[in-house]
């Protein structure tokens, strides 16, 4: 049997019955069944659960708390369900605590989960077929953030697809397109980087040399400590870019007064597409 079958029966006898058969059980979801084993069935059903909760934190405009408001889920805490909404979300910290202190990333928690979210959203037996079959597609990204991997950038363009059309920057090559505005971003009487406005998006962007001991994950803690020495507040999340600094940054305003700005610093590889 495939782990994708497997999968689709547990998902289906969990959603009938509220739990995995006992006595004449459906599968052995004994040790096998580890998360961070690729080929395990909880790899998938927690992708599962990754790709609705994104889908309501976007329709929730980011705001975690209301997240965890509107899923109902009786048989976990309230404490264990936020930790796993977060969790899936990339929250680097809730993603250790989860595995390492409160042991809640096992196949039954996660199936639990998984199912309070398709029967509250009133997902379709057919749907939630082809939500796992999407989800098969994102092990990669949860293995990694399972694990806390990064992806070791910054790249050199050579490690990274050509794009056409693009604008030309020299160190860096940004996808061309409609309606974008080019602000340059200096430092020192040099330009270090570019500022790329569409719409209400704003994306600022620097190249950066990687040699040892100057990698993302040392600039990343750099970024971290400017952070909270301004007086904001900075975390670490895991995402298709790998990991990331999402802050709460004060700025001003032009009338003098102060305001919180959300940004998130991450690394890709040079050809960014908004």
């Amino acid at each position: 049997m495939s782990v994708e079958t497997t999968v689709r029966r547990l998902v289906t006898e969990f959603r009938r019955n509220g739990s995995l058969s006992d006595g004449e059980q459906l599968v052995d979801v004994g040790e096998s069944f580890v998360i961070e084993d690729p080929k395990s069935p909880a790899i998938i059903v927690f992708a599962a659960a990754q790709v609705m909760i994104r889908l309501l934190w976007e329709e929730e405009h980011g705001d975690v708390d209301r997240v965890v408001a509107r899923v109902a889920t009786p048989k976990l805490t309230e404490a264990e369900k936020e930790l796993l909404i977060r969790a899936c979300l990339g929250d680097v910290e809730a993603v250790q605590s989860a595995r390492d202190e409160h042991d809640v990333l096992d196949i039954r928690t996660l199936l639990t989960l998984l199912c309070s979210l398709l029967d509250s959203e009133e997902v379709t037996e057919v749907a939630a077929c082809e939500l796992l079959d999407l989800a098969a597609g994102y092990q990669e990204e949860t293995l990694r953030i399972m694990r806390g991997e990064d992806r070791s950038g910054p790249l050199d363009a050579s490690a990274a697809p050509r794009v056409a059309p693009a604008i030309d920057l020299g160190g860096l090559r940004i996808p061309a397109g409609e309606g974008l505005q080019l602000h340059p971003v200096g430092s020192e009487g040099r330009i270090v980087g570019v500022t790329i406005v569409r719409g209400p998006t704003a994306l600022q962007l620097q190249a950066f040399h990687d040699f040892p001991g100057r990698n993302w994950d040392a600039i990343r803690g750099e970024l971290h400590g400017n952070v909270v020495q301004g007086g904001g507040s900075a975390q670490e999340w895991a995402g298709p870019a790998g990991v990331e600094l999402r802050a709460n940054v004060a700025t001003m305003r032009p009338g003098g007064s102060t305001t919180v700005m959300q940004v998130r610093f991450l690394v890709r590889q040079p050809h960014f597409v908004m």
